[in-house]
């Protein structure tokens, strides 16, 4: 956006420097030229782990999504994520 800003009036200011030490130069950018652009903050993201509580392998998959939760909870708060468990077991 700096570099668009100051491209208009490039013709000119090269015609002003003629003569002066900054007459070599490419690209003339002054200080009006510079443009600021202020992140805005993005929302939550919201994850969801759905965990199936039935069978022999229920403890191992809890416990994976379980780890998994953990693991997003530590850079969540940062990114203001939100995280949820949701097991069920057969038809509950």
């Amino acid at each position: 956006a700096t570099l668009r800003a100051a491209a208009p009036y490039q013709k000119s200011r090269r015609k002003r420097a003629i003569g002066t030490r900054k007459e070599g130069r490419l690209v003339h950018v002054f200080k009006d030229d510079f443009r600021i652009k202020r992140m805005s903050r993005k929302a939550g993201t919201l994850v969801i782990f759905c965990v199936d509580a039935s069978g022999s392998m229920a403890l191992n998959r809890m416990n994976a999504a379980k780890g998994a939760a953990i693991q997003l909870l530590s850079d969540a708060y940062k990114s203001r994520d939100k995280i949820a468990l949701i097991t069920f077991h057969g038809d509950r």
